[in-house]
């Protein structure tokens, strides 16, 4: 490895740093980000396998008791369809399941809340509805059935244990033997449910799963937490020949692709401001980890592009929100004020394209941006274009202007 030097510099095989980051170029600076969202436990395996991973780079799946514990809570604060009328209320009863203990780690009572009117008053009350339950056969250890599934797909030797024998420990009853099955429906509801969220998170990787490995692996490779908390780790380079760092860039390219399959670069929704008139998190972080320190060019621009791309993305468009803010408070008896404005904004956005073009030569080439505004931006802005009118055409030309980001 190039030992470090007194300033940075570029070479055809990889980025030196200077100063307090030479100690970077004895090792690999690993910064890592987990987000929610699950995958698969077959997918995420064969991408470690495609990536000539072991089995160390995979978390175990949970057990499954650990993976009802889960499921349960997802039935928790559950809503349910209102009631027009109930008898003893004088209003819709809104409801909603509570899950509460009855016996610690295996036994939980499911009840519904009604909330409303009653008696001229604001009321709740809470109904047992029914008990859930697992409970394990004696001749069923689930620690063993944890590993056998796991080993399954790294040895044709293991069989992989029935995920049906694990949901048969699960057991959906009414709170009282001598009770009738008054809503077979919302039994069928809350029974699938949790049937549903128990297998999925059994045969599923999560976030957490993910996060405790992540530790796990870099300890093993002789990592230290470069900083407590913040999930940054430097891992000393042992000895002249790095032999963990190809393992390292395919972990990283593993956890990458989790996060590709999980992360969604921008909200679902078509506008900028959500119901309270409030800006969007319309990108948000995905899962990843990083390798820096001595790395070659193209990985450390791709990762460097990716946060540009999102950021300068979210710029543009809260300018653009600015410009639409901008247009529907226009009054002709202030044009002058007016256009003050507009010369503050017109600034900002050639700082904006500065920056964005020194950016675009950082990373050696055009970036994705997303420069077309939101539906509610766009056409909000379009009906105050309307309102200002003709008569004042150099106006709605320079808003027009100002609001377009044709970067080509």
């Amino acid at each position: 490895m190039q030992e470090p030097t007194s300033m940075s510099e570029n070479t055809n095989n990889g980025y030196v740093v200077e100063g307090d980051l030479n100690v970077a170029v004895k090792g690999q600076l690993v910064i890592y980000s987990i987000t929610g969202g699950t995958m698969l436990y077959s997918n995420y395996i064969q991408q470690a396998k495609n990536l000539n991973l072991t089995q160390k780079y995979v978390p175990l799946p949970r057990r499954p008791d650990d993976a009802f514990a889960k499921a349960k809570d997802n039935l928790n604060g559950l809503q349910l369809p209102s009631l027009d009328s109930l008898d003893g209320w004088d209003s819709v009863v809104e409801r909603r399941l509570v899950v509460r203990p009855l016996k610690r780690g295996s036994e939980y009572a499911v009840s519904v809340e009604l909330s409303g009117r009653s008696r001229g008053k604001r009321h709740k009350e809470v109904r047992n509805l029914y008990r859930i339950s697992f409970t394990t056969p004696d001749d069923m250890d689930l620690e063993e059935w944890r590993n056998n599934y796991a080993n399954s797909f790294w040895d044709e030797e293991v069989k992989a244990p029935s995920v049906q024998e694990a949901r048969d420990c699960i057991s959906v009853e009414v709170y009282w033997e001598d009770d009738d099955l008054e809503d077979l429906e919302l039994f069928l509801r809350v029974t699938n449910t949790l049937m549903d969220n128990f297998t999925e998170i059994l045969t599923s990787v999560d976030s957490d799963m993910l996060r405790s490995n992540i530790r796990k692996v870099l300890m093993e490779m002789g990592g230290l937490p470069f900083k407590s908390g913040s999930g940054a780790w430097f891992i000393p380079n042992y000895s002249d020949e790095p032999e963990h760092l190809t393992e390292l860039e395919n972990y990283s390219s593993l956890l990458n692709h989790y996060g590709d399959s999980n992360a969604l670069t921008r909200s679902s929704s078509d506008t900028y401001l959500d119901e309270d008139g409030k800006p969007r998190k319309w990108y948000r972080q995905k899962s990843n980890l990083r390798v820096m320190g001595y790395i070659d060019n193209e990985r450390q621009l791709a990762y460097i592009r990716d946060d540009i791309q999102n950021q300068i993305s979210i710029e543009i468009t809260e300018f653009q929100n600015k410009i639409s803010e901008a247009a529907a408070a226009f009054n002709e008896d202030k044009v002058e004020a007016f256009e003050k404005r507009l010369d503050k904004l017109e600034a900002t956005r050639t700082d904006l394209t500065e920056r964005l073009s020194n950016l675009s030569t950082l990373v050696g080439g055009d970036l994705d941006l997303n420069t077309t505004p939101f539906r509610d931006i766009g056409e909000g802005f379009a009906s105050r274009i309307e309102a200002i009118g003709e008569d004042n055409s150099l106006v709605t030309s320079r808003l027009r202007s100002l609001m377009e980001f044709d970067l080509n």
